[in-house]
């Protein structure tokens, strides 16, 4: 089980993915995401859901509504128990799919769009360069935040999309991109 770290649901416990392979966002980087970001009456997209404890961190902490793109038919089915457990699910949009489909498609935009993929396999790189290939979804106010290991290194630019800001936790990275010129 893992606790909502941050806002109206703090102290809520959802359940983790049955499947080894997910990594989830610990806590004190949650926190600190929500001490980073004012995410109230945002319109977020979180790529690579897991259990989807970062998206509830966000409507816990004020989002207006949530979407998340995951893959793995096990998180799917994880995140809407998890919604259904906190009441939810009218703030939440999920699309199962593998992300490089499910970007092409999205025109809607979003205020934040984090990205916690596996780590050090090249996924990060390959995700930023597919957001920065679909303008509709973002704009010159929106933060593309990526979770990453810190020994994984990302560039500085991906098409109009450039490094603003860094964090380090231990062996994670926040590195958050905005469009260049926002």
């Amino acid at each position: 089980m893992l606790s909502i770290e941050n806002g109206i649901l703090k102290g809520r416990k959802i359940n983790i993915v049955p499947d080894k392979r997910t990594r989830y966002t610990p806590a004190n980087v949650r926190r600190a995401l929500m001490n980073i970001i004012d995410v109230k009456d945002m319109n977020t997209l979180e790529i690579f859901g897991g259990s989807g404890v970062v998206s509830f961190e966000f409507i816990s902490s004020g989002a207006e509504k949530v979407t998340i793109i995951e893959t793995s038919r096990k998180a799917c089915s994880t995140i809407i128990k998890n919604s259904k457990i906190l009441k939810i699910n009218n703030k939440l949009k999920l699309i199962c799919s593998d992300f490089r489909k499910a970007l092409k498609k999205l025109t809607e935009k979003y205020d934040l769009i984090f990205l916690d993929p596996p780590f050090q396999m090249g996924i990060a790189d390959e995700a930023l360069e597919k957001i920065s290939e679909n303008k509709y979804i973002y704009n010159e106010n929106t933060l593309i935040i990526v979770e990453h290991s810190k020994r994984e290194k990302l560039k500085k630019t991906y098409g109009d999309l450039i490094l603003d800001k860094e964090y380090n936790y231990g062996d994670i990275k926040i590195s958050i991109y905005i469009k260049e010129g926002g």
